[in-house]
């Protein structure tokens, strides 16, 4: 999560060098945690870094340092995660049994991610390379 903690504070330089107070306030999370997240030493959920990203106004796979290309994503609502999950494994023609059979992902996830169960981005960074898809699309920011 290197790239992501690099790629936070250069956001957060770059929005009028706002401070890691601020933007917690903004996000609704503790000051501790956005300084933890950019100075690696804690690895953030789905939930906070679709709030960053949409605090920021840009892609999660900028966001997480993916791609360098900085894509303006406007906020919107997202789907439950499980929901738009099933939706992307459709359109690949892939199975829970596949991935839980291929991939590192085990078949609790799926269980838990359906249930509501936040999942950690690499979680999700791991799963939208087995499918080949962006993390923005895994999580239906974008269509």
């Amino acid at each position: 999560m290197e790239k992501f903690s690099e790629r936070l504070k250069e956001l957060m330089f770059y929005c009028d060098n706002i401070k890691s107070e601020s933007l917690a306030k903004a996000i609704g999370v503790a000051g501790s945690a956005v300084r933890a997240w950019c100075n690696g030493s804690r690895t953030i959920y789905l939930s906070n870094a679709i709030k960053l990203a949409d605090f920021f106004t840009c892609s999660l796979d900028f966001l997480a340092g993916l791609t360098e290309e900085r894509i303006t994503v406007s906020p919107k609502v997202c789907p439950p995660f499980y929901k738009n999950l099933r939706k992307v494994m459709n359109e690949k023609g892939i199975t829970r049994y596949y991935i839980g059979t291929h991939t590192q992902i085990k078949d609790s996830y799926f269980q838990k991610w359906k249930n509501g169960t936040d999942s950690q981005l690499d979680t999700i960074i791991y799963l939208a390379k087995q499918l080949d898809c962006s993390l923005d699309h895994l999580v239906g920011r974008e269509d």
